[in-house]
């Protein structure tokens, strides 16, 4: 592969790597925003009873809705050329790039490239993507009247999809940039943010 041909390719992987850390961040903020009001009893018969129950739907409403495009986006398959998503990044991990990097940087990456492709192949076709594509589609970016609701996802597909993306995002991290991002230390610091928030909120109209 010609040099600048491989600077070219690597300057996108590194910027196609940003964008999906950058979305799998935003999701954990969403999904911990979300996890506490939705599943802390007292949070929950505690607004039940008051006239704050409707807004309190309407926000675990729109953060699931965020935290499934969130997702989503980084299993999109669009053909544009400027789409960040995994699929993407494996066009540009072709045998000779990955060749040249592992010469260029001395670290040996092809074993560890193929094992994410492995694991994300197998997350694509798998329930969790499919029905959580199907919500995306038919209910989110459209108002769909025929369609099968069996085939829409459930709670918690979106959250057990981000338990196996996280580790898979981190091995491309840890290929390229010989480190990986913190996940399970922004999740811990969003918990707190959200308990506290919550908190903070039973207090002031408890």
């Amino acid at each position: 592969m010609k040099d600048d041909e491989y600077d070219r390719r690597l300057n996108k992987v590194k910027l196609s790597l940003a964008w999906l850390n950058a979305n799998a961040t935003h999701a954990i903020e969403l999904c911990e925003s979300f996890t506490f009001p939705a599943h802390d009893s007292s949070l929950r018969k505690t607004i039940e009873v008051t006239n704050n129950n409707r807004c309190y739907k309407a926000y675990l409403e729109a953060i699931y809705f965020e935290f499934i495009m969130t997702l989503m986006r980084m299993y999109d398959n669009y053909k544009s050329d400027d789409t960040i998503c995994f699929e993407k990044i494996f066009q540009y991990l072709s045998a000779d790039f990955v060749h040249d990097f592992e010469n260029k940087s001395q670290r040996k990456v092809k074993n560890k490239i193929q094992s994410v492709l492995i694991d994300y192949k197998s997350l694509n076709n798998s329930h969790l993507v499919a029905r959580l594509k199907t919500v995306r589609d038919r209910m989110f970016a459209h108002t769909s009247a025929a369609f099968n609701r069996s085939q829409v996802a459930k709670y918690g597909y979106a959250e057990e999809l981000l338990e196996k993306t996280l580790p898979m995002l981190n091995n491309l991290n840890s290929a390229f940039h010989d480190k990986v991002e913190p996940f399970d230390t922004i999740r811990k610091y969003w918990k707190g943010y959200a308990t506290t928030f919550w908190k903070t909120f039973l207090i002031e109209n408890g």
